[in-house]
């Protein structure tokens, strides 16, 4: 497997999965569907692909902080 910025495509999902557990204290696998793959093959960041998985996800309590109804 190649690596993309100096990351196969499992370290770059291992980074990915890091940001998310801290964010949310879940992985990559307990959202919905994104297309990771893509996104690495892409050069985003692991922080550009977390957050896009984020975002793709519909996950009341992260639009209620972005509104600013609450902090996590």
């Amino acid at each position: 497997m190649s690596a993309v910025n100096g990351r196969t495509f499992k370290q770059w999902m291992g980074a990915v999965d890091a940001i998310i557990s801290r964010r949310i204290g879940m992985t990559s696998s307990d959202l919905a569907d994104t297309t990771y793959w893509d996104m690495w093959n892409d050069e985003m960041t692991p922080d550009e692909g977390a957050q896009e998985a984020l975002e793709n996800d519909d996950l009341p309590w992260l639009e209620a902080e972005a509104e600013g109804q609450f902090q996590a």
